[in-house]
């Protein structure tokens, strides 16, 4: 069993270990975001105190998050991850969300992760044989909505590693729709992002493309189009 692992498994050196990865995390730069995401969030967000995040792939409750600001403002909602250090640090951070160790695809059911690290946002779906194979409940999107009652978001993040348009594809739009999307699509070419499924899926259910940071993809309700220059001004 590894270090890491035996960490887990003392009560007490895992609740200073916790504590630990808190605090390191809170040394980040001017945005938390891997490509300054989250600056465009916070100002399209700015006059919003009360919102609701969901975060599917929420790695750390810090480190990288695009929900802190929100969180610090006043917001809450759900964070889901497939590592339970992540999600225990989460119940740490903000033990008022709803903070659950889930994957998130485009079925119910049982399946299997394949992990990197303890907490790493490279834990994946996608089948490795050189890493641990983890079992954990997988679930759809609309399923974790329905369950816990969301009707209504206002920020959906989705980075799950490649499983990025099954966990997207598993919204009932019908039933609850996002006002804004960031989603990763692991692709540089514009081109080739707008022949996507992801773009192609959430352009039929009445978004627009209204940014692109790196590799994550802003989409926001057509319904703000013509207000975007109003709502980004500083």
């Amino acid at each position: 069993m590894s270090f890491k692992k035996n960490i887990i498994n003392n009560n007490f050196i895992y609740s200073f270990y916790k504590r630990l990865k808190i605090l390191r995390a809170k040394k980040f730069n001017k945005h938390l975001g891997e490509f300054g995401e989250d600056i465009f969030i916070s100002r399209f967000f700015k006059k919003k105190n009360n919102g609701i995040y969901v975060d599917i792939g929420c790695y750390h409750p810090f480190k990288g998050s695009l929900t802190y600001n929100l969180f610090k403002k006043g917001w809450n909602g759900i964070n889901v991850d497939l590592s339970k250090v992540s999600i225990d640090l989460f119940k740490l951070s903000r033990p008022n969300d709803l903070n659950i160790q889930a994957a998130i695809t485009n079925f119910d059911g049982e399946t299997f992760y394949y992990e990197n690290g303890i907490i790493n946002q490279q834990n994946s779906l996608k089948e490795n044989s050189n890493l641990n194979k983890i079992p954990i409940k997988a679930f759809k999107l609309s399923t974790i909505l329905s369950k816990n009652k969301f009707t209504k978001i206002d920020l959906l993040n989705i980075d799950v590693e490649g499983y990025d348009f099954e966990a997207l594809s598993s919204l009932n739009f019908s039933e609850v729709k996002p006002t804004m999307i960031c989603i990763e699509e692991n692709n540089f070419n514009t081109q080739k992002i707008i022949d996507s499924k992801t773009h192609k899926l959430l352009s039929e259910n009445g978004y627009f493309l209204a940014s692109k940071f790196g590799v994550s993809l802003i989409y926001i309700v057509l319904e703000y189009e013509n207000k975007m220059f109003e709502i980004m001004s500083i």
